[in-house]
């Protein structure tokens, strides 16, 4: 008898040293956050790069609003490896998340080239409407049928395009004639230079500095945000003419994000809309510093204005609407446009509305 309740007396004190055990091992495991990394392209210091503060303001918005719940670690500068590396790590689920410009992104979706036909948007604002609404939602749907990726934003590389020159400066199209204009790998803005009679040269971004330094090309055409990374020191002229619109995109793994528990979705979608709000206005911050920097740098800038935007329009928008007309198709072509008309026709309306209510 002594012994069955020495046995059961045993028994119960195993059992609740199991349990608590237990449960301190699942308080451990439930305090150990989850790990999010993000492989950034661009440098890491936020002040000096709107990745790099969008970036910023991602980790601190999901980190404080999930108590630590998430941790997010960012690899900028190319650590984990080349763009297109850090996409394909994403999709694998090896990291969670990547950053990715328009050039790369092209290469999973072709139709983000409809950005590339040349003066489609009149202002930043045309660009941040026409991906804010029903057209940007048509895409990030694409991203995820496509590539298995959530499109947590759709924001800025720099903005809108400029042409850096050693030698020369542009001020109308008959000037980029006979140059060779360093380009990025994309076919449309290949097509763009060549109907101004220049010749495109796609240099990789790691060898563009000692390519104008060197004379190998004439120049370039970049967002104009990124002429402050050191481009100032080997160009003479700068001409801000807004020939096409660069964008960012920050992309998750899907898989990883629907294991997350439903508030931290809700934390990590928000983190991502305000994100994509730093991006822009630390891409517009960047752009018109570096203006003030090249004049004291004794750059010559140049602004094109509406009249001679329209001189590059009509010269190079048709050659590159029907190369994308044939490799994505009529209607994706046709939508775009018609959501340009739609922001700009909204954008008109509410400053309109704006004048009324300011002037009563």
């Amino acid at each position: 008898m002594k012994r069955k309740k020495m046995f059961k007396r045993h028994l119960v004190r195993s059992i609740f040293l199991l349990l608590f055990f237990c449960l301190i091992n699942t308080g451990h495991a439930a305090n150990k956050p989850i790990i999010m990394k993000i492989g950034n392209p661009g440098p890491g210091h936020p002040h000096k790069h709107f990745i790099a503060a969008s970036s910023l303001e991602f980790k601190d918005y999901v980190e404080r609003h999930t108590k630590g719940g998430i941790k997010v670690e960012i690899f900028a500068a190319n650590q984990l490896g080349t763009m297109r590396a850090i996409m394909d790590m994403t999709k694998l689920g090896t990291i969670q998340g990547a950053t990715c410009y328009s050039a790369v992104a092209t290469m999973f979706l072709p139709e983000i080239e409809l950005i590339y036909i040349p003066f489609v948007f009149s202002s930043p604002e045309v660009a941040w409407r026409v991906f804010d609404g029903w057209f940007g939602k048509k895409m990030e749907q694409l991203w995820i049928e496509r590539t298995g990726l959530l499109p947590l934003y759709q924001a800025d590389n720099g903005g809108s395009r400029a042409f850096g020159m050693r030698e020369k400066q542009i001020y109308k199209p008959e000037d980029l004639k006979g140059l060779k204009i360093r380009t990025p790998q994309s076919e449309s803005i290949r097509i763009l230079i060549e109907s101004f009679g220049a010749a495109p040269a796609m240099i990789d971004w790691t060898e563009l500095y000692s390519s104008v330094q060197t004379g190998v090309v004439d120049g370039f055409e970049v967002p104009t945000a990124v002429l402050m990374f050191r481009l100032y020191e080997v160009i003479k002229y700068a001409s801000i003419t807004g020939h096409t619109w660069d964008m960012t995109f920050l992309l998750i793994n899907k898989k990883w994000f629907e294991n997350l528990p439903d508030d931290y979705k809700r934390v990590v979608i928000e983190a991502g809309r305000h994100a994509k709000t730093v991006n822009r206005g630390m891409s517009e911050l960047l752009a018109a510093e570096i203006i003030q920097l090249l004049k004291k740098r004794n750059v010559e800038v140049y602004t094109a204005d509406e009249s001679v935007r329209e001189e590059f329009r009509k010269i190079s928008q048709k050659p590159v609407e029907d190369f994308l007309r044939k490799k994505i198709g009529d209607k994706w072509v046709d939508d775009f446009y018609r959501a340009v008309r739609e922001a700009e026709a909204d954008i008109k309306a509410d400053t309109n509305a704006k004048i009324q209510m300011f002037t009563k």
